[in-house]
């Protein structure tokens, strides 16, 4: 129609694409110098889908078939927690594990299932890493905020 798209339409056409896994956003910078991180953070909030708007299912583990039994997890920070440990780093307060929450709430003090291990595992501290340092805090499941 010869005319020039707002930026609100070229956002939301690359939101609709991204979702749609037509298309996928690149963006650089360096964490290192801090070099535009804030964009990247702000185009994961803007581009991909919250948890809300997809099907997230887990596999039970109390079954003993459990590549049959999927179940629907909820984004909700009142439904049992559901979480997967993506890396382990030793620091120098020891050992660090870095998971992502499904649904659910995790605090100090917790018990929680190892599915891989079939123990349960006490948390000692939460901790929210920031590049060289930690900020003690509860980690539960919300919107996108990055600040």
């Amino acid at each position: 129609m010869d005319e020039v798209p707002t930026n609100e339409e070229i956002a939301a056409a690359i939101r609709r694409a991204t979702v749609a896994l037509k298309f996928s956003p690149v963006f650089m910078g360096t964490a290192i110098k801090n070099t535009a991180i804030q964009p990247l953070l702000d185009g994961v909030c803007h581009y991909l889908p919250s948890p809300s708007e997809r099907k997230i299912e887990a596999h039970d583990t109390s079954v003993a078939n459990s590549s049959s039994a999927l179940v629907e997890l909820s984004p909700a920070a009142e439904a049992p927690l559901v979480g997967l440990a993506f890396k382990l780093e030793e620091g120098r307060f020891g050992q660090l594990t870095y998971m992502r929450v499904y649904q659910g709430t995790l605090k100090k003090s917790m018990q929680i299932f190892n599915a891989r291990t079939g123990k349960k595992v006490k948390v000692p501290r939460l901790v929210r890493m920031h590049s060289n340092e930690m900020e003690v805090c509860v980690l539960h499941l919300r919107s996108c905020h990055f600040v």
